[in-house]
């Protein structure tokens, strides 16, 4: 039987609450590529049921069930692929070396999956670093001698591990209470009012604005914007030294220390509200309109490829009938070829796959790397038609 969704927001316990958008059974691990077809379309699935908190502005899906969820060395999500990505990364690691003068010190990353940021921090910063995360691969601080890895949740039971620089990016979103996870934090760093916190989530705006709806998945339980990120940091005892939009507004970004004892911050949700009131009705047409592209390049006899094997591309997948027609996923990132999308079984394949395939039109499902792509396209020296998701 599914769990009674939650009527109370697990950040600020106000009642104020009503559930806006629904999807039934989707993958719940849409960073887990399938061995075959099959088993991509035999993966487990789960429920959305979003939920808007008219106090604070959060949302979260009250469907959700972490049980469901398991990330091991399956879990693969790394961006690090994208020279694009790599640039953002390296100078966002490189800012807060110097902002905070934390080279030489040592560093904590919170879901650190394959080390990417963290071996930078430590090699720009020539820090110490200890990361955390059940989905890491390879020997412990194999690529560099200064980092630690321990193949683990992040809990109580590591505060003993202290750390000038604490970050934790694309983690808070799979955190079902939010509040309760960042509080374990801060009494970890109980008094060091130094230490400073850096925490990285996909700005839930841009899903509601931009209608970037395929940012919709079950693994993301909880949602930020820019008011309520800052509203849980406030409340669980932090100064917010800045906090600010990235990576083309996919992102949100916050600093932070640890507060002295501040009054707790009082909730806005009016920024966000008229947003959740729209989305409903634009997501539909948003689906609408895709599944009419879909559907004439069909009938039309004509080859179309997904690029992008991540969380957009999944979604898309998932959640367009249309997109049956769609064979074939293109991916820079080696580990997930010749692997299948969970839920719909396309096969993932390299860029070079479709200098013989030669597709009539490419989807590009993270418009940021559209440059990126096109310039690839033109080196495989094919001409499709690229067509960028919202």
């Amino acid at each position: 039987m599914p769990s009674k969704p939650r009527s109370t927001c697990p950040v600020c316990g106000s009642g104020d609450c009503r559930s806006f958008f629904e999807l039934g059974q989707v993958p719940v691990n849409v960073c887990v590529q399938w061995a075959t077809r099959r088993e991509a379309i035999d993966c487990p699935r789960g429920r959305i049921d979003l939920f808007f908190c008219g106090n604070c502005g959060f949302i979260w899906n009250a469907a959700f069930d972490a049980l469901r969820l398991d990330y091991t060395q399956a879990y693969e999500n790394s961006l690090f692929f994208s020279p694009l990505y790599e640039e953002y990364s390296t100078k966002l690691a490189q800012r807060l070396i110097d902002r905070y003068n934390l080279r030489g010190k040592d560093v904590i990353d919170i879901g650190c999956g394959k080390g990417d940021f963290l071996f930078l921090l430590s090699r720009l910063g020539n820090s110490r670093g200890t990361g955390f995360d059940t989905s890491y691969e390879g020997a412990d601080g194999a690529a560099d001698e200064r980092v630690t890895i321990v193949r683990d949740l992040y809990s109580k039971k590591y505060a003993g591990y202290k750390a000038d620089l604490i970050c934790s990016r694309y983690v808070f979103e799979h955190i079902e209470q939010p509040a309760a996870f960042l509080r374990t934090i801060r009494e970890a760093i109980g008094d060091n009012r130094d230490t400073v916190v850096y925490f990285e989530v996909p700005n839930v705006s841009l899903i509601l604005r931009d209608l970037s709806v395929w940012d919709i998945i079950y693994e993301h339980c909880s949602y930020f914007g820019m008011s309520s990120l800052r509203f849980v940091f406030g409340l669980c005892g932090f100064d917010v030294l800045d906090a600010y939009e990235s990576y083309g507004g996919q992102f949100l970004g916050l600093e932070a220390r640890p507060a002295a004892g501040a009054e707790p911050p009082r909730g806005d949700a009016g920024g966000i509200a008229g947003d959740v009131g729209r989305f409903v009705a634009e997501y539909r047409r948003q689906v609408e309109t895709w599944q009419g592209r879909l559907e004439a390049a069909r009938r039309a006899g004509k080859k179309t490829v997904l690029w992008g094997a991540g969380a957009k591309g999944v979604s898309f997948l998932n959640m367009l009938e249309a997109a049956a027609g769609t064979e074939y996923v293109v991916d820079i990132n080696h580990r997930k070829h010749g692997k299948h999308i969970a839920g719909t079984g396309q096969e993932i394949v390299g860029p070079d796959f479709l200098r013989g395939y030669r597709p009539d039109i490419v989807i590009i499902t993270n418009p940021i790397y559209r440059e990126e792509i096109a310039a690839t396209v033109n080196r495989l020296g094919i001409d499709p038609e690229l067509l960028v998701q919202a």
